[in-house]
């Protein structure tokens, strides 16, 4: 306090003399804010108060555990799903109650920073764009009709408002509390010690020696609890170890890579960030010869073996991708810099190598898929001439459906990109007593009655047309299972699908294979009409994302909330695609359109800005830079190429708990390392 009054006594003495906006801090760094009770946090005694961010970006990505809980699914037509339903989940829910709990943690430790020690904000350009991302995140939760949803997030994803919430804050608080190499250290090798354990937990998987298959491991995912016939779980488990099965029987096959993440595409995605940020430092432990440690050298080159192993091994294209834009901008961006690191190179080409012959079984199938998909070599084939298959039984060839139509008065439908209509008859009590058929002009076509079908509800009449004949039948029957007023349905035939329309006094509506009724329309879509399977149906899932950007440019549906905003009742275009007729497309397989559906296009520019200001400003850093023996430059630039590889296979995979804590924290720390790094340079 006396301090205080005596600058405001100097600033009186010498009322001329302008005071500076910016205060600079022990490390040369300028702060936009800084109150000061206490020694500055980039004292060792600061070090503590990293724990939750550590625990952030290094351990929210180990949890896994089992949880019960139930949504308000009864809204939804496409799933069997009721609100009083159990859904159990094990890789999601613990994980976002973790980066809450971090939230919370660093909520109050900025609270003791700012009344009893320091609070000093850097300047730094990421805070605009975060501001806006975060308001886009609030008022799309606001505005949202699945508040239920957007507020935790999706069944087994739970990434909602609250979550990305707690990515920026998260990002705030590491951006301004990582000030020291000692912190920057602090952050790495808990980050290398979790890496090694999940590497060593995927190489388990990929053996089909799966922890989580053993008894322990199991115990470990699911609480002691007694199960509806009264034995404990954990005696279950027992039980099945003695018989040989494992007790929980996970989806993955075929000795799939799936570490802690859920989803093998998620392994890969996170490898893309660790890869390159330790390929760096031991780059920088090899050039330091006999200065560094053997073991460190050692410790570097297996975990990058590791590491290597679960991104090849998980046969995940997107990561593939990813690793490919790091290789071409450590080319573009340090180019005769790598002439001085031949040896390290080659040691780590050399174990690349290596691991890519061994795994040859995994991702040279996902590769070569993966290069047919993106060239069209499994595009849809054309329809073929209906006048060469004059022979073909009725109802026998698979159409594309371009789209269902129903009305009132008529089901409107495209095969092959011939419109066709069914007019239903009706009696004065609007009972079903018939039907016609009516092709792409409005003219009648003559119906065929087909031999009975043992077993079958009612005859079935192929259409006396070679445009339609080989692909539909059609048949008229009793309604079973509906609570519809109508008794009867219109059903269509096609291979592997029986498409029921129930017909009643005032419409007709698509019986689904829920039992519900569902309104079907043409659905927009925009792009991959000749290849929709680009990408293992992304091309089709993409297409239909497009339109939806139309009512989101300013606000999203929700966090988290793709699930439901997709047009699920896309039956016809699911079928054309030769995938599951009636799948529910719960994610867009690309961040980047994930983030514009559920919280605005305006929060993925901002998403975008916060990226692309970082990338810029590592770039222009690190090609200048002179590596020589200095940690953080290349600590720095190896969060920069994971960044850059990250970014890029985002292109393919979707945001999730299991990944984004990593991403978010390594992007804090790379800005923070820029901001030193930054500062170093204009001090000397």
């Amino acid at each position: 306090m006396k301090q205080k009054t005596k600058n405001i006594r100097e600033r009186k003495k010498n009322p001329t003399k302008p005071e500076s906006p910016v205060s600079v801090g022990k490390d040369g760094a300028p702060y936009a804010l800084s109150m000061s009770h206490a020694p500055g946090i980039d004292e060792p005694s600061g070090s503590g108060q990293l724990l939750p961010a550590i625990f952030f970006s290094s351990f929210v990505i180990l949890i896994v555990r089992m949880h019960t809980y139930t949504r308000p699914m009864s809204q939804f037509f496409w799933t069997p799903q009721t609100d009083s339903s159990s859904i159990l989940d094990f890789f999601s829910y613990y994980k976002m109650l973790a980066i809450l709990l971090c939230a919370v943690a660093v909520l109050i430790l900025l609270l003791y920073r700012v009344t009893t020690q320091s609070f000093a904000v850097r300047r730094s350009f990421a805070y605009l764009p975060m501001a806006v991302y975060a308001l886009c995140v609030t008022a799309s939760y606001q505005f949202s009709e699945y508040k239920a949803f957007a507020l935790l997030g999706w069944n087994d994803r739970f990434e909602g408002t609250l979550v990305l919430l707690c990515y920026m804050l998260l990002l705030f608080y590491i951006i301004n509390s990582v000030r020291t190499e000692k912190h920057v250290r602090l952050f790495l090798w808990p980050l290398a010690a979790t890496s090694g354990l999940l590497s060593l937990l995927g190489l388990s998987q990929a053996l089909d020696k799966d922890f989580f298959r053993t008894a322990l491991g199991q115990k470990l995912l699911v609480p002691n609890t007694p199960g509806p016939s009264g034995v404990t779980l954990w005696e279950s488990i027992d039980a099945a170890a003695q018989q040989g099965e494992p007790f929980l029987k996970f989806t993955f096959q075929n000795r799939e890579i799936y570490q802690t993440v859920y989803n093998i595409n998620y392994v890969s995605f996170y490898l893309t960030l660790l890869i390159p940020l330790f390929g760096m430092l031991f780059i920088r432990a090899w050039n330091r010869g006999k200065e560094g440690s053997a073991a460190k050298k050692a410790g570097l080159a297996c975990l990058f073996a590791l590491l290597i192993y679960n991104l090849i091994g998980s046969a995940s294209s997107g990561g593939l991708f990813g690793l490919g834009i790091i290789g071409l901008t450590g080319l573009i961006l340090l180019n005769k810099k790598l002439l001085e690191w031949v040896r390290p190179l080659f040691i780590l080409f050399l174990i690349t190598g290596l691991v890519a012959g061994v795994t040859a079984d995994r991702w040279m199938p996902e590769l070569m898929g993966a290069y047919r998909s993106v060239t069209g070599a499994t595009a849809q084939e054309e329809p073929v001439d209906p006048g060469t298959l004059t022979q073909t039984e009725a109802g026998s060839v698979m159409p594309v459906i371009d789209y269902f139509d129903t009305a009132p008065e008529r089901i409107a439908l495209s095969l092959n990109g011939r419109p066709l209509t069914i007019a239903p008859e009706r009696n004065p009590e609007g009972m079903l007593t018939g039907f016609a058929v009516l092709d792409e002009e409005g003219r009648p076509i003559s119906l065929e009655e087909l031999p009975t079908v043992q077993d079958a509800a009612s005859n079935r009449y192929a259409l006396d047309d070679v445009r339609y004949r080989p692909y539909l039948t059609v048949s008229m029957g009793p309604v079973i299972g509906t609570s519809a007023t109508g008794t009867s349905a219109i059903s269509l035939h096609t291979p592997g699908v029986t498409w029921d329309f129930v017909v009643t006094a005032e419409d007709i509506l698509y019986r689904n294979r829920m039992g519900r009724l569902v309104d079907l329309y043409p659905v927009e879509h925009i792009g991959f009409e000749n290849n929709p399977d680009f990408g293992s149906w992304r091309g089709y899932i993409w297409s239909r994302s497009f339109p939806l950007l139309k009512q989101t440019l300013l606000l999203g549906t929700g966090a988290d909330t793709y699930c439901a905003a997709f047009p699920q009742e896309d039956y016809a275009g699911k079928y054309s695609t030769r995938a599951t007729y009636d799948i529910v497309v719960d994610k867009p397989h690309n961040m980047y359109l994930g983030a514009a559906v559920g919280t605005g296009v305006i929060s993925l520019l901002a998403l975008l800005s916060l990226f692309g200001i970082y990338l810029f400003t590592s770039a222009r850093l690190y090609r200048k830079a002179i590596f020589g023996d200095d940690f953080l430059t290349f600590a720095g630039s190896g969060i920069f190429f994971g960044i850059i590889g990250f970014l890029a296979a985002a292109l393919v995979n979707d945001s999730s708990v299991s990944v984004m804590p990593m991403f978010y924290g390594l992007l804090g720390l790379g800005i923070a390392i820029n901001n030193i790094l930054a500062c170093s340079s204009h001090a000397t």
